[in-house]
């Protein structure tokens, strides 16, 4: 067994091994052979003097070790090209160019491109490029480029470019660019910069230009149409929203407006029902349309309705949806009324729609085995701050 003495000696060797050529072949031009055969360093057709010669084509048993490469390069476990590749590089574990590389890179476990890559990256595992990243980047688990990215970025778990994209970032869970990247799809989607789109479960941007769709959306600046659960960015406004309709005598909501879109969170009390009080819960979506000083908001919220305030504690499951057309006028800066028709629609396992309607014409009635659902036309009427 090595000593941790002798794993040193090995290190510093392979090291030399690997460097030392690079340093030299700087200073020296490429030996062309036209095909060459290695079987490990340096046993090959090239001998010590592999580092300093190019060739068209390169069979690697287990490893190569060649200055470059201009056509097809294969190799069993490992591939290392000290100045450049233009063509192909295929590798059952790990493909290294020093410098640029120009064409496609297949791995089973990772590509290393230490200049600028231009065309393809395909690896099992990661794709690494400490330049500029021209064409496509596919791996299974990441995808990281140092430089600029102009293409796709396609991986499984994580997309990261610290420069800017110019292209699509595509990842199961993390897309990351430190610039601008104008598409991402994953689960979380950062791009410190500007962005077109976003689709996830999460998206942040430095500025959201067009679309954000996602659970939670976050900018620093939204100038386009955030569709989300949360959407919240630096010139969001805030607004608070009282009124009365056929289900609760009384309803608050806080609304986050971005632009023309809006998110509501809502809750409603009724102590006048029937039997007993009711409670609302609601989460909200619509969009806004100035008429300065009047505007209209279109939307859509769905309510979790209970008895009392215990909407914890509840049997069954008793829903209302309600689209609204609430048009307002804002007499002043911090203060509008609101009024406008509502479409109510009422699905339960619990209670018939008649239990929990005030007031309203009915439309519909489709109750059937265990289940009552309900649909009428209703009215509100309210006032909303700043």
């Amino acid at each position: 067994m090595l000593n941790a003495k002798g794993v040193s000696i090995w290190a510093v060797i392979a090291t030399a091994l690997v460097l030392s050529p690079a340093i030299i072949q700087a200073q020296e031009d490429l030996m062309h052979v036209p095909v060459t055969v290695s079987f490990f360093p340096p046993l090959s057709t090239s001998g010590f003097y592999s580092y300093n010669v190019s060739t068209n084509f390169s069979l690697n048993i287990i490893g190569g070790y060649v200055g470059a490469v201009k056509g097809c390069e294969i190799g069993s476990v490992f591939n290392i090209d000290t100045r450049e590749m233009q063509g192909c590089q295929l590798v059952g574990v790990l493909n290294i160019v020093a410098g640029d590389a120009r064409g496609f890179q297949g791995a089973g476990v990772a590509n290393v491109v230490a200049g600028n890559l231009e065309v393809c990256q395909a690896a099992g595992v990661g794709n690494f490029v400490a330049g500029n990243a021209s064409g496509a980047q596919v791996a299974g688990v990441f995808n990281f480029t140092a430089g600029e990215v102009d293409g796709l970025q396609l991986a499984g778990v994580a997309n990261i470019a610290v420069g800017e994209v110019t292209g699509v970032q595509i990842a199961g869970p993390v897309n990351l660019a430190i610039g601008d990247c104008p598409v991402q799809i994953g689960v979380l989607d950062v791009a410190i910069g500007a962005s077109e789109a976003q689709i996830g479960v999460v998206n942040f941007a430095g500025v959201a230009r067009d679309l954000q769709l996602g659970v939670v959306n976050v900018a620093g600046r939204n100038d386009g149409v955030p569709v989300g659960i949360v959407s919240v960015a630096g010139n969001s406004r805030f607004q608070a929203n009282i009124w009365a309709d056929g289900v609760s005598l009384l309803n608050v909501a806080l609304k986050i407006r971005n632009g023309r879109i809006y998110n509501l969170y809502t809750m409603g009390f009724d102590p006048i029902g029937e039997e007993a009080s009711l409670g609302k819960l609601g989460l909200g979506l619509g969009g806004h349309v100035p008429f300065d000083p009047f505007f209209v908001d279109i939307g859509a919220v769905h309510y979790n309705v209970y008895e009392g305030i215990r909407f914890w504690d509840q049997e069954g499951y008793s829903g209302l949806t309600t689209v609204h057309f609430t048009g307002g006028w804002q007499i002043l800066p911090i203060l509008a009324i609101t009024a406008g028709p509502t479409v109510n629609v009422w699905h339960s396992t619990v209670w018939n729609g008649e239990y929990i309607r005030n007031f309203g014409l009915l439309v519909g009635d489709y109750d059937g085995v265990d289940t009552y659902t309900d649909v009428w036309l209703g009215f509100s009427l309210g006032l909303q701050l700043f």
